[in-house]
């Protein structure tokens, strides 16, 4: 059926230039395979569409009649292109953009308020997801991932590193002594369930500090609460924590202990033939320090 409809064109061109050479010429094919194709086409309709000679190539009846029908596709092929070029450069859209809340709450309002400045006539819609792969599939057009993704069937493009600190309330804290790393795990840990074990390092020493089942949740504002309320000890990203422990709602553990970074991933579809609405946010999320909220 596709080598119908571009059999339809090559005939309706041919008809245009009322040339086998100067068609031939235009599509980089011999005469003769033109000559082949047009035959192939009035075979296959079991109807005579040009009639030949020596020194002239004349539209039979028939031809001229199916020659309508050829000029409706290839105009519908014309405006189709037009449609999908003019897709491709308009800059205005719609975009559906999955988060970890955490990363939602605390960074993407910044980030979002300085692209919609200067980007009006662009829909942002928000979704929050920690485990994005599970819970919406490939229903997405950028989704933002703490980690390194693991699915090779999309793109990822590494925005930067956050620092991680082990949390808990003053109260909480002045009931217990943990000044050892080991100490933690007699404490109530409050765990994301795709940790298995962190890394805590001090000049040359480091320690493995394996996850307990007890509390665990896939979802970092969830444990951002559980610390607030004294439940017990939550490891958190310096972007979640930052304002309680500023105002003295949390403190820091071991703070002469580094706790393993965490990398920030923008996960999207494809490299090539995206459209400009999503062009134009990658080019914006690849230049702003997300990490810093700058640009």
């Amino acid at each position: 059926m596709l080598k119908h409809v571009q059999d339809m064109a090559l005939f309706a061109l041919q008809v245009k230039n009322g040339s086998f050479t100067k068609t031939a010429a235009e599509l980089g094919m011999t005469k003769s395979r033109i000559s082949q194709r047009i035959s192939a086409l009035e075979e296959y309709l079991n109807l005579r569409l040009l009639n030949r000679t020596t020194r002239k190539i004349s539209l039979t009846a028939d031809g001229e009649r199916y020659l309508a029908y050829c000029h409706e596709v290839v105009d519908a092929s014309i405006r189709g292109d037009k449609t999908v070029q003019a897709l491709q450069k308009r800059t205005g859209g719609k975009l559906k953009i999955i988060a970890p809340p955490g990363f939602m709450a605390s960074i993407l309002p910044a980030v979002h308020h300085q692209f919609l400045q200067t980007h009006s006539d662009i829909e942002l819609q928000l979704i929050t997801a920690d485990s994005f792969y599970g819970s919406v599939g490939g229903e997405f057009d950028v989704a933002y991932r703490i980690g390194k993704p693991s699915d090779d069937t999309c793109i990822g493009r590494h925005l930067g590193t956050f620092s991680r600190f082990i949390v808990c309330t003053p109260a909480y804290l002045a009931q217990r002594d943990i000044s050892r790393p080991e100490a933690l795990q007699r404490g109530d840990l409050i765990t994301h369930r795709t940790w298995k074990s962190i890394s805590l390092f001090r000049n040359d020493e480091s320690y493995e500090l394996i996850m307990p089942l007890r509390h665990t949740s896939d979802n970092l504002t969830y444990i951002l609460q559980q610390a607030l309320q004294g439940t017990g000890i939550a490891i958190l990203p310096e972007y979640i924590i930052k304002p309680y422990l500023q105002s003295g709602q949390l403190v820091t553990l071991l703070p002469q202990w580094a706790v393993q970074k965490i990398d920030l991933w923008m996960i999207y579809q494809s490299k090539t033939h995206n459209p400009a609405v999503l062009r134009d946010y990658i080019n914006f999320i690849t230049q702003y320090d997300v990490i810093h909220n700058v640009i």
